[in-house]
């Protein structure tokens, strides 16, 4: 069954441009408000037309009337003048007051009219146009009429020159609105276009990470090795999320993702680092060189893959620039994250390299450890680690601080000329065989308290900026303290001399004490054929605490003068006057001293 298409009405009223049928009823419904709106603005400029045509009757009957009195009389004419111009001023009080009284009804019902402009904006468009055109004839001809104004030839030009400004503004902006929106348009999309980008990048960036890592873990050095710049470059490009996005937010939540990012392939690096090397023990890595050449060769692969790691971290950390005793650092890309050495098995060197945060807190070092001319930007941990055999710390340089606390050398420890900005703390650490600090550089407070040195412990030519804590140390063999400058305090307090102490040579500018010391079978040295040790003239006479323990071996005193100053300090020794440069004859034994003061007197 067909159905016959549905006919309109001949009642039907056409939809307007907005796509609503406008019937009378539903117009009246739809916009009452504006509607009472127009009355009261209708009823308030039909009050003010019938008040200002009320007065211009009036003033054209005065205006006539005082004409004829001035044709009378001369005498009356200034004051029918000023009655003129009081009656015009009053008319043009009553204009501004209606002027005044549209804006205030303008911006009363600011939101109402905000609203028509924005659902009709072609009805009001035509409206203004023709409100504008009928004002610029109506308005002349009604002053004309009364009156007011001669030609209204400019008038009428200049009105319909406002009404033209009025559309030109309203044309204005409808374009800019235009612009704004298409603008709006375009952001959005770039935004769009950014996220997806950003979208398409991240996964990327994952599957590099996965073949990366597998690669990292197949046990084969090649692949390993190959794995370890992938990781590390995928941490750069996760790094430059400045260049994925304009947008703040969004470049925050990159910021953030691309931290997080990076610290995880770092963990990944670390633990690589921490792990023990697939089917060897510590007992390989301990004699590697028994090995045989086959097995020596995986492990310099395997070395050369670690020491990788460390190298890329390096190119990354921060530097750090010495000058006139000054250090100052420049941050690298790497410099804010965490790096996670403990307990890693070391077997491979580690010299010249820049180690941003280097815990190494027990650690096992095998073979020979190698750290020579290394910098460490921030704290270094060597705490409770192990070196198994030689280590060479020779050239290094620790920006902050250095804890070796509870550290032991199986063999040889070589610090020469190495230089600490921070507090160096060697507490309870053990030297098994040669501790060498030769010229090295103690910035700050130097804690060996509790030390055992087996073998021989050598700080010659090292200085001692701020105190130097050797309180309780064991010196098994020589320790030799020559050339040493301690610019602050220098305590030897309890601390056991087996063999020979040196300290020919050194300077002391603050206190020293070597209270209960045990000198056991040699009585420290403080001169010898070219250098004796020197003493500050500045420092009272209980600064310098020579009362070794019983049974230890003396230390001879003398007495010395300078300046008028006297002091008792070991036989051979000098004072000297820091300021002025001044020294004094070496220390005399007291017997001798007191003898020739005697003779002198005589």
């Amino acid at each position: 069954m067909q159905h016959s298409p549905i006919q309109p009405t001949p009642d039907a009223t056409p939809p307007d441009t907005n796509g609503k049928k406008v019937t009378i009823r539903n117009f009246f419904a739809n916009n009452w408000i504006p509607l009472i709106i127009f009355s009261i603005f209708t009823y308030i400029a039909i009050c003010f037309f019938l008040d200002v045509q009320n007065i211009s009757h009036e003033h054209l009957n005065k205006t006539q009337q005082l004409l004829q009195e001035i044709k009378e009389g001369r005498d009356a004419a200034n004051e029918t003048i000023k009655e003129i111009d009081s009656l015009r001023n009053s008319f043009s009080i009553h204009g501004l007051l209606l002027i005044l009284s549209l804006i205030i009804l303008v911006s009363c019902f600011s939101k109402p009219i905000m609203k028509l402009l924005n659902e009709y904006p072609q009805r009001v468009f035509v409206s203004s146009i023709a409100l504008g055109g009928i004002l610029a004839f109506s308005i002349p001809q009604y002053l004309y009429s009364y009156k007011y104004i001669g030609e209204t030839k400019d008038i009428t030009t200049s009105l319909l020159t406002v009404t033209g400004g009025i559309l030109a503004v309203f044309t204005l902006l409808k374009t800019h609105q235009k612009s704004e929106l298409e603008r709006e348009q375009l952001d959005t999309q770039k935004q769009k276009d950014a996220r997806d980008h950003i979208r398409q990048l991240h996964n990327s960036y994952s599957d590099r990470f996965d073949k990366a890592v597998t690669e990292l873990n197949s046990g084969k050095s090649k692949d390993a090795f190959a794995a370890v710049y992938k990781l590390v470059h995928l941490a750069d490009d996760w790094l430059e999320y400045k260049d994925l996005s304009d947008n703040k937010e969004d470049q925050n939540k990159l910021k953030n993702r691309a931290q997080k990012e990076t610290q995880t392939i770092i963990d990944i690096l670390c633990k690589y680092i921490r792990t023990m090397p697939d089917e060897y023990t510590e007992e390989d890595l301990k004699y590697i060189e028994s090995l045989d050449a086959t097995t020596q060769d995986k492990f310099k692969n395997e070395s050369e893959v670690r020491r990788l790691i460390f190298s890329e971290i390096s190119d990354r950390s921060s530097t750090v620039i010495i000058k006139k005793d000054e250090i100052s650092t420049i941050p690298g890309t790497w410099s804010n994250f965490d790096f996670d050495f403990s307990r890693a098995p070391i077997f491979y060197p580690l010299n010249n390299l820049t180690i941003e945060k280097g815990n190494f807190s027990s650690a096992k070092f095998y073979s020979n450890a190698d750290f020579s001319g290394a910098t460490f930007t921030q704290t270094a941990d060597f705490s409770w680690a192990t070196f198994a055999q030689n280590v060479r710390f020779s050239g290094a340089t620790f920006a902050q601080d250095a804890d070796f606390s509870w550290t032991k050398f199986a063999q040889n420890a070589d610090f020469k000329r190495a230089t600490f900005t921070q507090t160096a703390d060697f507490k309870r650490a053990t030297f098994t065989q040669t501790a060498d600090f030769y010229e090295a550089a103690f910035t700050q407070t130097a804690d060996f308290s509790g030390m055992t040195f087996t073998q021989k412990a050598n700080f010659n030519g090292a200085t001692f900026t701020q105190n130097a804590d050797f309180s309780g140390a064991i010196f098994t063999q020589n320790a030799d303290f020559s050339r040493a400058i301690f610019t602050q305090t220098a305590d030897f307090s309890w601390a056991t001399f087996v063999q020979d102490a040196y300290f020919a040579g050194a300077t002391f500018v603050q206190k020293r004490s070597f209270k209960d010391a045990f000198f056991k079978n040699c009585a420290p040295t403080f001169m010898n054929e070219i250098l004796g040790a020197w003493f500050s003239v500045h420092r009272v006479q209980e600064d310098y605490i020579f009362s070794v323990s019983s049974g230890s071996k003396p230390i001879q005193p003398g007495k010395a003068e300078l300046d008028g100053m006297e002091r008792q300090i070991p036989v051979g020794t000098m004072l000297f006057d820091l300021d002025s440069g001044r020294i004094s004859e070496p220390a005399k034994p007291i017997e001798e001293s007191d003898s020739q003061e005697e003779t002198s007197s005589k």
